[in-house]
């Protein structure tokens, strides 16, 4: 809760000397500082960071950076999420929050369109309330800025030339049947990836033929399992994309274990610690991903600023260690995708 600490010592002690006592939190969340005497009015602050769920090593990643921007800004930060990714959970956690005053809810919704009403009513309340990683929509969240890794054209761009390169390098032309392992059907960050994806396929390769979306949600033992499953239904399928930091490994492990590495082009979106093995191993040659550290790093400066400020204008801002943000349209922009291949791989540590 917020300071509490008027109290009748407090006014007899002012009323001895003209010394002004700072109040005291007995509260240290995650990621912040145990409140000083010589604090300033951010050290009050308490934001809390929501992801579409814990346990999985993006989310943790994610996490280490939000941390890592509390204790620099010197604020009360509070990570943590449901353990499934289930709106429901994220409601509940939410109206939490809300009941225990926080100044700043900064979700990854699961079903967007399900959690804006809790949003929304966190908004009229004045909580300062903004996405990140998945957005949900700006009119009826009432969210007041996305923090995105990426552009979603970019992200979709970069998915679309990798895959295509890949085929030109192993001597095989854009055409087949190709496979998308996505993550939940009401993920608005893979649907707009999809959507920009089918589209540019559609103009610039109709040669290439896209097999129904596979939704395992956010399980990778589930994406293994559903793309053997394709895998054993069409036995000629080019080449596979995995939207998610589990859908990725769980496709390269399905082809991998089918014997059919460097025949079946596997990339997608993925942690590099996760992915290294099949890069070694040759079921997947090169993948994408932002780095997540500077995501989770990135939305606690982002959700300051707000608080402090009050507006994020468009323009390019440097927060912190992360230089030249890009803020249009009412999205905070990480920048561009970073491409991971046998080279560089063990350059990050994500």
């Amino acid at each position: 809760m917020k300071n509490p600490c008027a109290s009748f010592l407090y006014l007899l002690l002012s009323f001895i000397s003209l010394t002004s006592f700072l109040g005291c939190s007995s509260e240290e969340e995650q990621g912040g500082s145990p409140t000083k005497e010589s604090d300033t009015v951010d050290a009050s602050l308490r934001i809390g960071v929501m992801p579409k769920l814990v346990g999985i090593s993006y989310f943790e990643a994610t996490g280490k950076g939000v941390r890592e921007a509390g204790e620099e800004l010197n604020i009360n930060v509070h990570y943590d999420g449901p353990t499934s990714a289930i709106h429901e959970d994220q409601v509940r956690m939410l109206n939490t929050w809300m009941a225990q005053d926080f100044d700043v809810l900064a979700v990854a919704p699961n079903d967007p369109d399900a959690i804006s009403s809790t949003l929304r009513s966190a908004a009229r309340e004045d909580f300062t309330v903004m996405t990140w990683d998945t957005d949900a929509g700006p009119e009826n969240s009432r969210r007041q800025i996305f923090v995105n890794q990426a552009s979603n054209e970019a992200i979709a761009e970069t998915m679309v030339n990798i895959m295509v390169e890949g085929l030109k390098e192993q001597g095989k032309p854009p055409a087949g049947k190709f496979l998308i392992v996505s993550g939940t059907p009401t993920a608005s960050n893979q649907n707009i990836w999809i959507k920009f994806m089918r589209a540019r396929i559609e103009k610039e390769y109709p040669q290439m033929v896209l097999l129904e979306t596979l939704m395992p949600g956010e399980d990778q033992s589930k994406a293994q399992e559903m793309t053997t499953a394709a895998l054993n239904s069409h036995g000629d399928i080019a080449g596979i994309w995995g939207l998610t930091s589990v859908a990725v490994p769980g496709a390269a492990k399905a082809v991998e274990d089918a014997g059919k590495s460097r025949k079946i082009f596997v990339t997608g979106v993925g942690l590099p610690s996760s992915m290294k093995p099949f890069v070694e191993s040759g079921a997947c040659s090169k993948f994408a991903l932002w780095n997540p550290v500077d995501l989770g790093y990135l939305t606690v400066y982002v959700a300051h600023h707000l608080k402090t400020k009050g507006e994020l204008a468009e323009g390019t801002y440097d927060f912190g260690r992360i230089k030249g943000v890009v803020v249009k349209d009412g999205q905070a922009i990480l920048g561009p995708p970073i491409i991971f291949t046998k080279e560089n791989i063990d350059d990050f540590h994500f």
